[in-house]
């Protein structure tokens, strides 16, 4: 009997504290599914082995000499890797929701906290994957990141999409909230993109802030010759630009 043979994630510490470096190991170590393939202590080299190998998860430092994490991860942000900054400081969270990463742990990292972060990269990856096999065939879930999890979401649970500058929230539904645990998710997706992901049956760009599911559409009403939706769920009064109000009509009559 053969066997079963286990896929290898290829990791990859760069910090150059030797210390945090050992703690990492000893954690990391002690998973059949992480192989460490490089160590490094700066920057510049670090960028030239994760172009080189190619690694599958990374974890990174924050500030070191020369050249920093920020640096590394923007140099390398083509390269598909799973990102971990780990850093002894907690100003650096906003900066490194700006990058691909999706977990950022604060030195001392306690070991339950890394294997944490490890068994959340195992299962999210697995969890994507599922997703977008899925999505080959139908187009009602959307595989979303927001810096810190892989999150499958169902379109029936969006009500609205809303830009705020350079990221989008998109607002649940109770269905939404109770398997999400949360209101809303943030994302980096862009509103051109989502429009092109999301049913144009189910949903309708009313302004360029705005997506809306059409199907939470209560009311339309004006307010000072300006043009706006209520929701089924939630007080929001979401605006409609006005070369969008004919458009809005005509979905909303084809919804009857």
């Amino acid at each position: 009997m053969s066997e079963l043979k286990i896929a290898v994630k290829r990791v990859m510490l760069i910090d150059d504290e030797p210390a945090a470096i050992n703690h990492l190991r000893s954690v990391i170590n002690t998973f059949d599914e992480l192989e460490i393939i490089a160590e490094i202590g700066d920057g510049r080299k670090a960028i030239k082995e994760i172009i080189k190998q190619k690694p599958d998860i990374v974890f990174l430092d924050i500030e070191m000499p020369e050249v920093t994490g920020f640096e590394v991860a923007k140099v390398t942000e083509d390269i598909s890797y799973q990102l971990v900054f780990v850093t002894a400081y907690d100003h650096y969270a906003l900066e490194a929701f700006d990058t691909k990463a999706i977990d950022y742990l604060l030195k001392p990292v306690r070991p339950s906290v890394l294997k944490k972060c490890i068994n959340k990269i195992l299962h999210q990856e697995d969890m994507a994957l599922e997703a977008l096999e899925e999505q080959k065939g139908q187009s009602d879930s959307l595989v979303l990141s927001d810096g810190k999890a892989m999150r499958v979401v169902n379109q029936r649970h969006i009500t609205y999409i809303e830009g705020i500058g350079r990221y989008r929230c998109i607002h649940l539904n109770q269905a939404g909230i109770d398997l999400h645990r949360m209101p809303t998710i943030v994302s980096g997706t862009t509103l051109d993109d989502f429009e092109s992901q999301l049913s144009t049956s189910a949903f309708t760009r009313l302004h360029r802030s705005f997506i809306v599911s059409i199907e939470q559409i209560v009311e339309i009403s004006v307010e000072s010759r300006r043009h706006y939706v209520s929701l089924m769920e939630g007080e929001m009064k979401i605006p409609v630009a006005r070369a969008k109000v004919s458009e809005l009509k005509s979905a909303l009559n084809k919804g009857q």
